[in-house]
C-alpha cells in the first residue's frame, strides 16, 4: 500500500515539476497568505468601527437624557430618598396617591444616572421613552381614580421602575450580549417579556450588561465597560447578569429580570448579596430573548428571572408576569398564575427541607467554611420555624457536570467561536477559547494530565468536543432525561422533599484577578439545578467577618498539609473577603416556585430579626 502511494505521488511531484512553475507556486501561496491577512486586518478594522460608531450613539443619548433630567422641578435631594425605600413601601405611596409612578421613574433615572457617571453602574443604555410610554399606556386605561389604583385589577409592579437585562429585547434598542457585532443592530419589537412589564403598568426603564457572550461569571464587557463587585471592587460581580446585580445592590433600581442557563442570575446575585429566582425553564416566557446558543446548546435553554433585595420582591414580580397577560403571548408557558396559597403556607402543611453543605468529591471545588456556615444557619431557620430537615446527597454529581458541559458545548464551541472571531476577548473566554479549539486527543490527555496534577475538578476538557452525529444527540438528551429520573429518586427517597438548601457557589465573591481555572468550576452548584430544570432562588444570609476569615486560612493550610494544593489554593483566594454577602440557594420542585419562596422567605425574616437584636 505504502508502495502505491509513493508511486503516486512521485507522479504527481513530476507532472508538478513539468508543468506548473515553481514561481507559480509561491506566488499563489503568497496570495493566499495575503488574502488571509488582508481579511483578518478588515474585519478587525469593522468591528473597531462597529465599536466606536456604537459609542458614539451612546454618548449622544447620554447627552440627551441628562438635558431632559435637568428639566425636573422635584429637588434632587428628595427624589434620591425615594429609592432608599422598600418595594413594599414605593407600592403604598402609588396605592395611596402619596407618590406617582413618574416621579418615582425619575428619581431612579436620577440615581442610576449619578451611578453611570461614576463608573460600575451595570448600565448599557437608559431606555429614553420609558415615560411616553408609561403615560400612553395609562391613558389608555379607562381607570384613572385613586380608588381604581388599589383595586385588584392593578398589577403589583404598577407604576414601579423596572431594570432589565440587556438580553431582553427592548424596540430601538440594542441586545448585544457583550458582542460587538450585534452593535448598532437595534430590535425591531420588544421581546414578550417587555409587553407584558408595560401591559401590566411596569416601567421597564434600563437596560444592563451581561459578562461576554453570556459566557462566564465576571463582569467583562468591551461595549459598556467591566463591572466588579459593589462591596469590594477588587472582587468579580459574578456573571452573566452581572450589571443587574451590580446596579440592584446600589440602589438603582427597585427591581430587575435577568437570565440564567448555569447560574447567571443566582451567581451574581449571591455574590452582591441580593436575593433572585430562577423559575422552571417556560415558567416565564423567553421569546424574543438574545440567544447566543441557539444552535449550540441541547436540552437546555436560558431562563428569564426577577432579581431584587427582598424575597417579596421577587414574588411580586412573579404575580405581575404569571397572569393571562403573558399566557396569551405565548403559547409554550404553561397558564399557572402565581399560587399565593403555597407561598403564604395556608394550607397549614409542615414542609420538609433537605440540605447539603458541599460537594464531597474530589472533581469537584470544596466550599470554604463561610459557605458551610451560611448553609447552616439557613436550615436553623426553617427547624425554628417549625419545619423538618434532613440531610440530602446529589446522585452522581459527576455524571451530572459532564452532562452539563455536554450539553452546553453540544457543537464543541464552534458558535461561541462565530461570536468571539475578530473581537477583544477577555481571560476566561480566552482559556475556554483555546481548551474548545483543541484536538479532541489533546483535550482527553489535558484531562489526565490535570488529574495527575491533582486539579480533579478541572477534568471536563473531553466533555467540551461536541457531538459526532445525530445519534450522539439523541444519546445525549436520553442520558439527561435518565439523571433528571435519578435526581427525583434520590429526592422522593429521603423525602419527598418540598425544598432543598445547598450553597450558590464554594466561595464568595473571588478576586477579579484569579485565574479561571479556580472559578469556572465552582458554577456546579447552580448549574446542577438548570440540568434538572428545578427552580431554583438566592437568598443573603450573612457577611464574612474576621472569624470566616481566619477558618478559612487554616483550611487552606489543611488542605495544603493533605496534599490538595487545588482546593488549598482556592482557600487561599479568601484571604481578603471580609465584608463580602454570603447566601445560600434555595431548590424546589418543578413549577413549584411559590415554595422555594417562601422557604427563602424564612430565611430572610429569621435574618431580620437576628439584626434587630443585635
Amino acid at each position: 500500500m505504502m508502495e502505491l502511494l509513493e508511486a503516486h505521488w512521485c507522479m504527481l511531484t513530476g507532472w508538478l515539476d513539468k508543468h506548473v512553475s515553481k514561481r507559480l507556486l509561491l506566488a499563489c501561496g503568497i496570495s493566499v497568505f495575503l488574502t488571509g491577512l488582508l481579511n483578518r486586518f478588515y474585519r478587525l478594522h469593522q468591528t473597531s468601527s462597529r465599536l466606536k460608531q456604537k459609542k458614539k450613539q451612546i454618548k449622544e443619548r447620554m447627552t440627551a437624557f441628562r438635558d431632559q433630567l435637568k428639566l425636573l422641578s422635584i429637588s434632587e435631594t428628595e427624589m434620591l430618598s425615594l429609592t432608599e425605600l422598600e418595594l413594599s413601601e414605593l407600592r403604598e405611596r402609588i396605592a395611596t396617591g402619596t407618590l406617582t409612578p413618574i416621579n418615582l421613574l425619575h428619581a431612579f433615572q436620577l440615581k442610576a444616572l449619578q451611578l453611570y457617571e461614576k463608573g460600575n453602574s451595570g448600565i448599557c443604555e437608559f431606555i429614553q421613552e420609558a415615560e411616553s410610554v408609561f403615560v400612553e399606556s395609562a391613558h389608555d386605561e379607562p381607570q384613572t381614580s385613586v380608588a381604581d389604583m388599589v383595586s385588584e385589577n392593578r398589577s403589583p409592579l404598577y407604576g414601579i421602575p423596572i431594570s432589565l437585562k440587556e438580553n431582553f429585547r427592548v424596540k430601538g434598542y440594542d441586545s448585544t450580549g457583550g458582542i460587538i457585532k450585534l452593535c448598532n443592530v437595534p430590535s425591531d419589537d420588544d421581546c414578550v417579556l417587555v409587553k407584558v412589564l408595560r401591559k401590566t403598568g411596569a416601567i421597564p426603564f434600563v437596560m444592563t450588561s451581561t459578562s461576554q457572550a453570556c459566557r462566564t461569571i465576571d463582569g467583562l464587557n468591551v461595549i459598556f465597560g467591566d463591572v466588579f463587585n459593589p462591596f469590594n471592587l477588587s472582587r468579580i460581580s459574578g456573571g452573566s447578569s452581572s450589571g443587574e446585580a451590580v446596579l440592584l445592590a446600589q440602589k438603582g433600581s427597585p427591581v430587575g429580570i435577568g437570565s440564567d442557563i448555569g447560574g447567571s442570575i443566582r451567581i451574581p446575585a449571591g455574590f452582591c448579596g441580593l436575593a433572585s429566582l430562577k423559575p422552571t425553564l417556560y415558567r416565564l416566557s423567553g421569546c424574543g430573548m438574545l440567544n447566543l446558543a441557539q444552535h449550540s446548546v441541547l436540552s437546555l435553554c436560558a431562563c428569564p428571572g426577577p432579581m431584587g433585595h427582598r424575597v417579596d420582591d421577587l414574588a411580586n414580580v412573579m404575580r405581575t408576569l404569571l397572569t393571562p397577560v403573558m399566557f396569551d403571548m405565548d403559547y409554550q408557558v404553561p397558564p399557572l398564575p402565581f399560587n399565593e396559597t403555597l407561598y403564604n403556607g395556608l394550607n397549614g402543611k409542615r414542609i420538609t427541607v433537605g440540605y447539603f453543605d458541599n460537594l464531597p468529591h474530589a472533581n469537584f471545588v470544596q466550599t470554604v467554611p463561610v459557605v458551610r456556615e451560611a448553609v447552616s444557619h439557613a436550615v436553623e431557620a426553617v427547624t425554628r420555624a417549625g419545619h423538618r430537615a434532613v440531610k440530602f446527597t446529589v446522585p452522581n454529581p459527576t455524571k451530572a457536570s459532564h452532562l452539563f458541559y455536554r450539553c452546553i458545548f453540544a457543537d464543541g464551541g464552534s458558535e461561541l467561536r462565530k461570536w468571539l472571531a475578530y473581537e477583544p476577548v477577555g481571560i476566561q473566554l480566552r482559556f475556554l477559547s483555546i481548551v474548545l479549539s483543541l484536538p479532541n486527543w489533546v483535550k482527553c490527555v489535558s484531562d489526565f494530565s490535570v488529574f495527575l496534577l491533582g486539579c480533579r475538578p478541572l477534568t471536563v476538557a473531553c466533555t467540551l468536543g461536541g457531538l459526532k452525529n445525530a445519534q450522539a444527540a439523541i444519546d445525549l438528551m436520553v442520558a439527561v432525561r435518565e439523571y433528571r429520573a435519578e435526581f427525583q429518586k434520590a429526592w422522593n427517597q429521603v423525602g419527598p422533599l418540598d425544598a432543598l438548601i445547598c450553597p450558590v457557589s464554594a466561595y464568595p465573591a473571588p478576586p477579579s484577578n484569579a485565574p479561571t481555572m479556580f472559578i469556572t468550576p465552582s458554577i456546579i452548584y447552580t448549574a446542577l439545578f438548570n440540568l434538572v430544570d428545578y427552580p431554583a432562588g438566592t437568598v443573603p444570609v450573612a457577611f464574612v467577618d474576621r472569624v470566616d476569615v481566619m477558618e478559612t486560612t487554616k483550611v487552606a493550610v489543611q488542605r495544603h498539609l493533605d496534599g490538595d494544593w487545588y482546593n488549598a489554593r482556592v482557600a487561599v483566594l479568601q484571604k481578603s473577603t471580609e465584608g463580602l454577602p454570603v447566601s445560600v440557594q434555595v431548590v424546589g420542585v418543578p413549577y413549584r416556585e411559590e415554595t422555594v419562596l417562601r422557604v427563602m422567605r424564612i430565611i430572610e425574616n429569621a435574618r431580620s430579626r437576628a439584626e434587630q437584636k443585635n
